[in-house]
């Protein structure tokens, strides 16, 4: 009895030891996170930044997601990417996260329905129309791939379908999944930082100002404050600046203040064209397009790069109206090619441009690389491989437009119309005199390690104007176009400034790869039978054969035992 009793003081101690080990042991790890992600491309891995940016939240996030209701497959696929990418975002955020699926076709009634839609195009959400092909009938239906986010009293949109469109729709969602994590904590980041960054929209020496600038504005004003500047002098105020078309030269002083603006480790973005053309200045008898002097041009060239005094022509290129003739007193108008504006969607693999849709270029120069040591030189943008470059100055006609485009006349292949530099700068002022009036000022010869981005058409971030109402077009609206959606000139001038602004990394996530490993169907038709077997029959008759194995084994044991 007495050893009973030992035994059973035993077993209790243990138990309660293992017990208080297990409590400690959780109470000790209850704010550590620990996942294993065992796939390839390392799908269900989170950005550093973004982990830390959720761990650090002071305030509880609400997510409302309006993809939900009746969709296709495709879309379905997104959805449940979405659902995961939000689970993870909640367990990161230590619960301080919420969020929830709402149907914007459940309404009331349909006028409460159309009222919810107009809601959400308010909001910036804007629809995409799904068509289906279910058991042999068509249907089409709107469905907003969006979301709502809020944080301490503010709330901001985030578009959730923003792959390329040329890429196919199967692709596209691939895209938009990538893009996931990088959309969703970008958007909880500008609503949980404090303080909003500044960027200048240099507009003087002949930069375009008014209506076209609302665009630029409301693409950018979410998430930065974008104040105009005239005077080069105002630019150590801000954390970027952007160059946009300007016409004139800038004087000695004036660059001085734009390169000791970068060396002081300012982060600029460089808008220009080579050549100076306005479809509105064509008349009936053409326009010249003559090459535009800023004196940048020499700022850039000690960076390591040269805008050319050139016009790009593409075959893939949007459409422009021209009067084609005459029916009685009216005239015809049609849509003919316009090779001088160009659909730009080949990109390379870099977050700023990756999985992003196509943007539109008017006039577009080409862009050279001179030495600069020290300075990594990365090309964001190309063009197609059907390519024609028209040295300045050339007269400019609609007659143009009259013409077949011919691909053999098109000799060049992805010319470089964007750039990205990085590194260490060389002052342009290196060894020599500061400009009159800057003689007391400490001139750096070489920056810290600094990014500035140099594209070679000013008409980028412009935005075109309804003649109708005389009211500007969102940024990136062709209005002669017969594409779609937009394209993505306002994402990429956000992108541009959330590279070169975002010092905690957030839009590296852009990178993230998913492979799809579709099935070979020939081999799936071929081997049918076979795969049918191994996954239904076999795991059925391996359950059954250990079953009865079982059995003998408990009958052979216990028969002798009792034997």
């Amino acid at each position: 009895m007495e050893f009973l009793n030992r035994k059973t003081t035993e077993y209790t101690l243990k138990f309660l030891i293992l017990l208080t080990l297990v409590i400690f042991v959780n109470l000790a790890m209850r704010h550590q996170i620990f996942r294993w992600d065992l796939t390839e491309e390392k799908r269900y891995s989170m950005n550093d930044a973004t982990i830390s940016m959720l761990q650090n939240l002071e305030e509880p996030v609400y997510v409302e997601v309006y993809l939900a209701g009746d969709i296709n497959s495709e879309f379905s696929r997104l959805q449940t990417a979405i659902k995961q990418t939000l689970e993870q975002f909640k367990t990161y955020a230590y619960g301080n996260l919420q969020y929830s699926f709402i149907n914007p076709d459940e309404a009331s009634s349909a006028n409460a329905r159309n009222e919810f839609y107009r809601y959400l195009v308010d909001k910036g959400i804007q629809p995409t129309t799904v068509f289906d092909n279910a058991e042999g009938r068509k249907s089409q239906k709107l469905i907003f791939p969006g979301a709502e986010i809020s944080y301490g009293g503010r709330s901001l949109p985030v578009i959730l379908l923003n792959g390329n469109n040329a890429a196919g729709a199967s692709q596209a969602i691939t895209q938009s999944i990538e893009n996931l994590e990088y959309e969703l904590a970008s958007t909880i980041k500008s609503l949980a930082s404090p303080d909003r960054k500044s960027v200048a929209l240099f507009q003087g020496k002949g930069a375009p100002s008014g209506k076209v600038l609302k665009g630029l504005n409301d693409a950018i004003s979410s998430k930065y404050d974008l104040i105009p500047v005239q005077n080069t002098e105002r630019l150590s105020n801000f954390d970027a600046t952007i160059f946009l078309r300007p016409t004139e030269d800038f004087n000695n002083s004036e660059l001085y203040d734009i390169d000791q603006f970068i060396m002081n480790g300012g982060k600029s973005l460089f808008f220009l064209d080579g050549l100076m053309m306005d479809v509105d200045s064509i008349k009936d008898y053409g326009a010249m397009a003559l090459p535009i002097e800023t004196g940048l041009d020499d700022l850039l060239f000690k960076y390591g790069v040269r805008v050319n005094k050139d016009v790009l022509q593409d075959v893939n290129s949007g459409n422009f109206p021209i009067v084609t003739g005459n029916m009685g007193k009216d005239p015809q108008i049609q849509l003919l090619p316009w090779p001088y504006y160009i659909i730009l969607n080949k990109y390379a693999n870099h977050p700023i441009v990756r999985n992003m849709n196509a943007v539109y270029g008017k006039f577009v120069s080409s862009i050279d690389t001179v030495t600069a040591n020290g300075i990594k030189k990365t090309p964001l943008i190309f063009t197609s491989d059907y390519t024609r470059q028209l040295k300045g100055p050339i007269h400019i006609s609609f007659e143009n437009l009259k013409e077949d485009i011919k691909p053999e006349n098109f000799n060049l292949k992805n010319v470089p119309v964007a750039y990205l530099l990085e590194g260490e700068f060389t002052s342009a002022y290196q060894n020599r005199l500061p400009p009159e009036g800057k003689e007391n000022s400490d001139t750096k010869n070489k920056s810290v390690d600094n990014s500035i981005i140099v594209a070679s058409d000013g008409d980028l971030l412009l935005s075109e104007i309804d003649r109708k109402n005389d009211k500007p077009f969102p940024l990136g609206v062709d209005p002669y176009a017969k594409h779609p959606s937009n394209f993505a000139n306002d994402q990429l001038i956000l992108n541009m400034l959330n590279y070169l602004l975002d010092e905690d990394g957030l839009i590296i996530s852009r990178n993230k790869d998913l492979k799809i490993r579709p099935l070979d169907k020939v081999k799936v038709s071929e081997d049918k039978v076979w795969l049918q077997f191994v996954n239904v029959a076999l795991p059925i008759v391996l359950i059954i054969l250990f079953g009865i194995l079982r059995y003998y084994w408990r009958k052979r044991k216990y028969s002798k035992f009792n034997g």
